[in-house]
């Protein structure tokens, strides 16, 4: 099952975390223990997790991270450092992940497996705890082999029973930071019960035919955590899990017992699962079980094939270079070295994302459209730069803010696309029209397919015939020459009580139909854009603008 080594992506833009290390020595993130609120005269307005680290003896490990599976790779786990980190922190957190002054240094991939059509349900997975003598053949997770979960014994586990008799473990606080921690906010809301749905989104539309998922995200939740927010709606056992991770947490707390995250799998049923870890015995049986530091990959699917979401909120991004983002630009700047403190945020800073970059961890978002609208350009001035500038905020903390220290509030997103230049920079195709488009005065501008692909358009909608096939029109070539979905992009023009959408198709020249909307109904850029495949296909040559004439058109409609 090993499927080999590969280069972990390391986000060098990473904020600092104050409470992780300091000094030169490097340190491995062993295990998470208990939740709890450590010091409320700081920290009131999240819970931390107590997290264990080990001083790293074998600096080899930048180029054979297997040295790292050694116990004696570390100084022992009776002299592990012990911190409070805000539970708001977990998305950049990983068992293994090895930091050095409060920056991560690298994230090793030990042994990495692949575990192919796993049955997840009541059979077969079980919540046990990591000191777990399994039937007295043995401990689970033997200390001679793997002592670093020394002093949390009593943490939680899930126990998936592998075909072969043999057993995959999860860490239930990695399996809660892999299918939940998309952002920060909402990853934080889980562990502050009671969650309610209102909390995370309203207003859901969806479609069982077409499997099209309308949402509108509650006040404070990232688009980043859309995804996970569709299957939080759709599906009541990852609801049942989210809730479970918040009201096991309660139920420990009223009985006065020490609290260790509980977690479970957010869907029953088969998924392939890719993880770094550490092969254990059981007992006289070698490799029995394997421990998984981290989760890289999930192919279980999502249950809709398309989601477009609404925002309440806009954070700035962080040393954002791309020309979407230089119209909401936050009024203070941020110091360049900018660290992540264990205290509440400030009342008065505006809150800004981070973004978090991981390997993609659900192959099956990469086919399914997740996107948004953002203003681009508005006539009564909101979201425009300016503001008044004054000395750079040195440190920054997740969740709510609650001081009036000067402490940036900041949300942590996990971009689902690794490369940023992709999704920073307009695909060519659009370039001109974008360009033409940002000339127009006294109009306000929509972009309608804000995509978690490359932040500017949606694969075009795939028409198919009678028999099911999708005419290959719809299709160009990739780059290494694998056909894909043409991209199409979608922008809301309005002036007053006017609206129009202008829809452009990849193609050479490239393809603009103009209609005639209201911008009210979430469910209108989709019907717009089938419009306009439909048009594509079947009168490709008729009143095709160019995009002279498209902006000549868009002054006359608008005024």
């Amino acid at each position: 099952m090993v499927f080999g080594h590969k280069k972990s992506f390391i986000n060098k833009e990473l904020p600092s975390i104050s409470a992780l290390t300091k000094g030169n020595n490097s340190w491995r993130i062993d295990w998470f223990g208990d939740l709890a609120f450590p010091n409320r005269l700081f920290r009131r307005t999240q819970p931390s997790l107590l997290v264990h680290l080990s001083k790293v003896l074998d600096s080899s490990f930048h180029y054979d991270p297997s040295v790292q599976l050694s116990p004696d790779s570390t100084t022992p786990a009776r002299f592990q450092r012990k911190v409070w980190v805000s539970a708001g922190t977990l998305p950049l957190l990983r068992i293994g992940d090895i930091w050095r002054d409060g920056k991560l240094e690298a994230s090793p991939d030990y042994q990495l497996e692949r575990f192919v059509d796993l049955q997840i349900d009541d059979s077969t997975v079980h919540l046990v705890k990591a000191g777990l003598n399994l039937d007295d053949k043995g401990f689970l997770l033997p200390l001679s082999e793997h002592p670093w979960h020394l002093n949390c014994t009593h943490s939680y586990c899930v126990m998936v029973e592998l075909p072969d008799g043999r057993q995959l473990i999860i860490p239930c606080v990695e399996l809660i930071r892999f299918y939940f921690g998309s952002s920060s906010g909402l990853i934080t809301k889980l562990f502050l019960p009671p969650l309610q749905r209102k909390t995370l989104y309203g207003s859901p539309q969806f479609d069982p035919t077409t499997k099209r998922l309308v949402l509108e995200l509650a006040e404070k939740i990232s688009g980043a955590s859309a995804a996970d927010i569709g299957r939080l709606h759709l599906d009541p056992i990852a609801w049942r899990a989210a809730m479970h991770i918040g009201t096991s947490a309660l139920k420990a707390s009223v009985a006065r017992q020490t609290i260790y995250p509980q977690g479970f799998f957010p869907f029953e049923g088969t998924t392939t699962l890719a993880a770094a870890g550490k092969w254990l015995s059981l007992g006289d049986r070698a490799e029995a079980t394997f421990l998984v530091y981290s989760l890289r990959s999930c192919s279980h699917p999502f249950p809709f094939r398309s989601l477009r979401y609404k925002v309440q909120n806009v954070f700035s991004r962080a040393n954002s270079k791309s020309p979407r983002q230089s119209l909401i630009q936050g009024s203070v700047s941020d110091a360049p070295q900018q660290v992540i403190v264990e205290r509440d945020a400030s009342n008065s800073l505006a809150p800004k994302t981070i973004q978090v970059r991981l390997e993609p961890r659900f192959p099956d978002l990469q086919k399914k459209p997740v996107w948004k609208d953002k203003v681009l350009a508005t006539t009564d001035g909101v979201g425009r730069t300016g503001g008044r500038v004054g000395q750079a905020v040195e440190s920054a903390a997740v969740g709510e803010p609650g001081s009036e220290q000067r402490i940036r509030p900041v949300n942590l997103d996990v971009l689902l696309n690794t490369d940023p230049a992709k999704r920073d920079s307009i695909p060519q195709f659009l370039c001109d029209a974008v360009e033409a488009l940002s000339v127009l005065d006294g109009l306000d501008i929509d972009l309608l397919t804000d995509s978690d692909e490359d932040g500017w358009t949606v694969p075009i909608t795939a028409l198919s015939d009678e028999d099911g096939e999708i005419d290959l029109r719809l299709s160009v070539s990739s780059d290494g020459g694998v056909p894909r979905l043409r991209r199409a992009s979608a922008f809301g023009v309005r002036r007053g009580q006017v609206h129009v959408s202008v829809v452009f198709i990849e193609s050479s020249p490239l393809y603009i139909k103009v209609y005639a909307t209201n911008g009210k109904n979430l469910d209108e850029v989709w019907e717009t854009l089938h419009k306009a495949g439909v048009h594509y296909l079947h009168l490709p040559n008729e009143e095709n603008l160019n995009i002279g004439n498209c902006t000549s058109l868009l002054r006359e409609v608008l005024g």
